[in-house]
């Protein structure tokens, strides 16, 4: 069952589209629930169960995408977004924290509907109906992939403590 369903899906076959602008990642974009950070002007951030991704240059993520063959979409968003701002709000966090944090978190901020955004769906339908979505690229990802697919809550945590299990060990 899909819960975001995207207009139009482009294979991405410019790594320089992704070096200037905002761009929603969604890592692991065929598993439930995916994680989620972003891009802005060619650098990657995203908050994990052991840390964080700050400025990582947009080159080594698509090497990383690229050797692990990780299902992955972006998302272009219209957005006045800096990388001050981005790095402001990933400040305020260290890590994701089971029960208070997810790697959407930051997201939610940067884009302020806190009140209303706790899935991946959410965000893109806050964004999609502002008409802020731009362009959806894909990679690793076969033509039958459209959307994303439904998750609850529960689901998130589940990983989320699971994650934090395996990276204790």
């Amino acid at each position: 069952m899909s819960e975001f369903n995207f207009s139009a899906i482009h294979e991405l076959d410019q790594n320089e589209a992704l070096a200037h602008g905002f761009y929603l990642c969604v890592l692991h974009a065929d598993k439930i629930p995916p994680h989620i950070g972003c891009l802005i002007d060619g650098l990657f951030y995203s908050l994990k169960v052991n840390g964080k991704d700050e400025q990582l240059p947009v080159n080594q993520l698509l090497k990383a995408i690229s050797l692990k063959k990780v299902p992955t979409v972006f998302v272009q968003v219209d957005t006045p977004v800096s990388i001050r701002q981005v790095d402001e709000i990933y400040a305020r966090y260290q890590k994701i924290e089971v029960g208070k944090s997810t790697c959407l978190s930051p997201l939610v901020q940067l884009f302020t509907c806190e009140d209303s955004v706790y899935k991946l769906s959410q965000l893109l339908e806050h964004l999609n109906h502002s008409g802020r979505i731009k362009t959806v690229f894909k990679v690793h990802l076969t033509d039958e992939f459209t959307a994303i697919s439904a998750y609850s809550l529960e689901e998130i945590e589940q990983r989320l403590v699971y994650l934090s299990d395996v990276k204790r060990r």
